[in-house]
């Protein structure tokens, strides 16, 4: 399978630059990040594939000490602010349809993706393009597995997470995939490290198990603006930018994402419009590979 076909999961990820909220991703200038200016940041590992979601484990907000060298003010500051990076949104399905204009590997791609989740068990994407007129592939995820339809070219893959992360172009798992399609921080576990206010904006840089992570948010409403990342290894850097909040079902949703990602000096652009999104309404998760597809 190519890295441009599991790109499509990428809808299912995201990664990212910076504008206003409001205002959506111009996908005209893909602009991809100048690793210089970026904060160096920590090793992304991924949770044991198979593995049953995890209990969100409590975050324990240590108070600041002449050996850590973080001020009250400082402190006060990253308390403010750990709500809001911890936040999880909470729903039981989720469903939305997406434009999608990606950019990478010397290709250029528009294409319509239809996700459906269910909460910590199911993410299914089913991707198409001409308006619809054609049927591209059409995914399946679990905690540990990934199956994939590719009408393309006829073809079925199904391979266990662990397989997926050496072709795509950042490392992945389950809940990340999900908190990403819902807009939430990449982990809400872990240490925040530190946090700044910029004026309009506020920022509290986190870690946990090696991902690290610079959460920035609008002052105004609180709305996520930005999510940015790094490798320890500088090999995969990136940035996500959120815009065009609405409320759906109670829940602030960014319709507009922009993706700009970089892996081992390769860059990637992924836009997202959602034209739809709805949460806690009945849902399936049709998948059935064709008997004269060939299953790799």
């Amino acid at each position: 399978m190519s890295k441009s076909t599991l790109w499509m999961l990428l809808p299912i990820l995201a990664l990212f630059a910076s504008c206003k909220v409001g205002k959506q991703p111009v996908r005209r200038q893909v602009k991809i990040i100048d690793s210089s200016k970026m904060k160096r940041y920590g090793l992304v590992t991924v949770d044991t594939p198979g593995a049953k979601p995890a209990v969100k484990p409590e975050v324990v907000i240590k108070s600041p000490t002449p050996e850590s060298g973080v001020s009250t003010e400082k402190q006060t500051l990253i308390n403010t602010l750990s709500p809001l990076w911890q936040k999880s949104t909470s729903f039981s399905t989720f469903s939305g349809k997406a434009k999608m204009h990606y950019a990478g590997t010397g290709q250029k791609q528009e294409f319509t993706a239809n996700i459906r989740i269910q909460k910590d068990k199911i993410i299914w994407v089913n991707v198409t393009a001409l308006g619809g007129i054609v049927n591209v592939a059409r995914v399946y995820i679990t905690p540990d597995s990934i199956f994939l339809i590719n009408y393309l070219q006829r073809e079925a893959y199904k391979m266990h997470i662990s397989q997926a992360n050496k072709l795509l172009p950042a490392p992945v798992n389950f809940r990340i995939m999900q908190n990403l399609i819902l807009g939430d921080a990449l982990t809400q576990a872990g240490q925040p490290l530190d946090a700044s206010d910029f004026g309009g904006t506020l920022s509290i840089e986190t870690e946990d198990g090696g991902i690290r992570q610079l959460l920035s948010y609008n002052k105004t409403d609180s709305t996520m603006r930005s999510l940015q990342m790094r490798t320890r290894d500088n090999q995969t850097e990136g940035m996500i930018q959120y815009g065009n909040y609405d409320m759906v079902s109670g829940h602030r949703f960014a319709t507009s994402r922009a993706i700009n990602l970089s892996n081992n000096g390769e860059p990637y652009y992924l836009d997202m419009n959602f034209n739809t999104a709805e949460f806690d309404l009945p849902t399936d998760f049709p998948f059935t590979i064709p008997k004269n597809y060939t299953l790799k």
